[in-house]
């Protein structure tokens, strides 16, 4: 048990190590964007064996005003920015899907059921058409990647660039 207490400790020192740091560098190198204070989230889910489960202990995130999140999980760094139904094309949906490996599109309502998941990936058009039909107001665009600051960044950046093509960041 000794080993595994070490492991699950130096983990989650990883993650918050990780985080406070990401929130310093983006504070430093984002323009448009507010960095908010780390803080712990609760009520939260993570993607785990093909299904969304219930994290009952609070990991931590900031926010980057006005649109998303980035955070920390013991599955490594995630981002994710809500739209607004209005604003979301076919052509973003297909080039979100197509430029991200760990990806997910999700609702803010009924935010169990995803419209996209890299591990079940759809085509793209077809992920629009579904989004479209549901009643949901605003939705959701996350990037999962590894406990790899670099990684992130760049992931993040590569998103907003695109974002950025597509209208939906001023």
């Amino acid at each position: 048990m000794g080993t595994n207490l070490r492991e699950v400790h130096k983990l989650l020192n990883r993650m918050w190590e990780g985080i406070f740091r990401l929130r310093e560098e983006l504070k430093e190198e984002l323009t448009g964007f507010t960095v908010e204070d780390v803080e712990e989230v609760f009520n939260a889910y993570i993607y785990i064996d093909g299904e969304w489960r219930e994290m009952k202990y609070p990991h931590p995130a900031f926010a980057l005003k006005p649109y998303g999140e980035v955070g920390a999980t013991i599955q490594g760094f995630y981002f994710v920015f809500a739209f607004e139904r209005e604003a979301i094309s076919k052509e973003f949906v297909r080039d979100f899907v197509r430029s991200f490996r760990r990806a997910f599109i999700y609702g803010a309502e009924n935010f169990l059921e995803d419209f996209y998941n890299h591990e079940r990936p759809k085509d793209p058009e077809e992920v629009f058409e579904d989004m479209m039909r549901t009643n949901e107001e605003v939705f959701n665009f996350e990037v999962d990647v590894s406990l790899d600051e670099r990684e992130l960044k760049e992931e993040l950046k590569k998103f907003i660039e695109l974002a950025k093509r597509h209208d939906l960041l001023g």
